[in-house]
């Protein structure tokens, strides 16, 4: 009989722990109320997708990245989140090569935008959307040489622009201090 309770009084003990630590686990949610898709690379695609739909409705207004409805722009534009994307995609499987496709067709117009839309505002307003922009650049030449090959001056001539906007007065605080992030991080 004894050796009857020890086996249930164990697993009795292992449920209450296992509930316990269970229970303490913080549950992820997507930054943005998009499909729910399990797959990191999917979620990207999708956010970017509508970041483009939204570029292309209003080509003069990119979208700020705080701004209500700018949750796919602050997705994918978020320079960590699309290295975590190219890393996926330069360590992926064989399936990968329509969504690389994809993001290496739609991204650079969207970077394109934000650029130009900080030049025609002469530095004052898209400062932290710029900021990211090259830091996706950099975490694109970064993790995906292969798929950008002859890209060496272009990283090493973006570090030098990075580097030299981190140390002027041309960005707020918070933007500089994100840049020279990125810059470490990528470059």
């Amino acid at each position: 009989m004894q050796s009857f309770i020890r086996p249930h009084l164990a697993l009795a003990l292992s449920a209450l722990v296992f509930t316990a630590a269970c229970s303490s686990v913080v549950r992820t949610t997507l930054p943005y109320p998009a499909v729910q898709s399990s797959s990191l690379l999917t979620q990207y695609v999708y956010a970017l997708r509508a970041a483009e739909q939204r570029q292309i409705a209003y080509p003069d207004e990119p979208l700020w990245l705080r701004d209500e409805g700018g949750r796919s722009v602050d997705t994918s534009l978020n320079a960590d989140n699309a290295a975590m994307v190219f890393y996926a995609l330069a360590n992926g499987g064989p399936g990968n090569e329509r969504i690389t496709s994809e993001i290496l067709q739609t991204l650079p117009p969207m970077l394109q935008r934000y650029e130009q839309a900080y030049e025609k505002s002469q530095g004052k307003w898209y400062q932290d959307e710029y900021v990211e922009t090259i830091g996706v650049q950099l975490a694109m030449l970064s993790l995906l040489p292969a798929k950008l090959a002859n890209q060496a001056t272009s990283k090493s001539s973006l570090i030098a622009k990075a580097n030299e906007m981190a140390k002027s007065e041309q960005l707020n605080a918070p933007a500089r201090e994100r840049l020279q992030v990125l810059v470490r991080r990528y470059g």
